[in-house]
């Protein structure tokens, strides 16, 4: 039980890690539609997906964290959003399940637009100059579906490295 516990540990922190390469290495330099793509926001929503809301939970706030040292972001402040993308997410699979690959798709272009209206409201909070109906057509929508796009490869390739889980319900998403 506890060799498994700290297996599951070892395993998200090195989901953690390589969401820190992937975002600084790839991400950061491989804008689409005018953004970039959120490797972490994508991370919380698989491990959510296959472990549940209270997983999904404290992995969003890890990872949330990270980014917010790693980047020098206002520290708490995307620890925040995917607390609640994780949390979402979780809550999402284990009421309804997983019927298909394509709603791994939607969960995570979902979450993703919820943890940037989140940031969105939080900066216009702040005093950020600009309005939130523009961030929503040039930053929000095109981000929500670059993510959600990225999320398919990302999670097929993480399951076949044991990284996160498919849903126990789900059988095989991706064959």
């Amino acid at each position: 039980m506890i060799r498994a516990r700290l297996i599951e540990i070892g395993r998200y922190t090195l989901l953690v890690l390589l969401a820190v390469f992937l975002q600084a290495v790839f991400a950061s330099q491989l804008p689409l539609l005018g953004v970039r793509a959120d490797i972490f926001v994508i991370t919380v929503v698989l491990v959510a997906v296959g472990a549940g809301s209270n997983t999904g939970l404290i992995f969003g706030f890890i990872a949330g964290l990270t980014a917010d040292v790693v980047f020098l972001e206002p520290v708490g402040t995307r620890a925040f959003m995917y607390l609640l993308a994780g949390y979402g997410v979780g809550r999402y699979v284990e009421e309804f399940g997983l019927a298909s690959a394509w709603v791994v798709v939607i969960l995570a272009a979902a979450a993703s637009l919820g943890s940037q209206g989140v940031y969105g409201v939080m900066q216009i909070a702040m005093g950020a100059e600009g309005s939130l109906f523009s961030m929503v057509r040039r930053q929000m929508i095109p981000s929500a579906l670059f993510d959600g796009l990225l999320a398919a490869p990302l999670y097929l390739g993480l399951v076949r490295l044991k990284l996160v889980h498919q849903p126990r319900s789900a059988g095989p998403l991706f064959s």
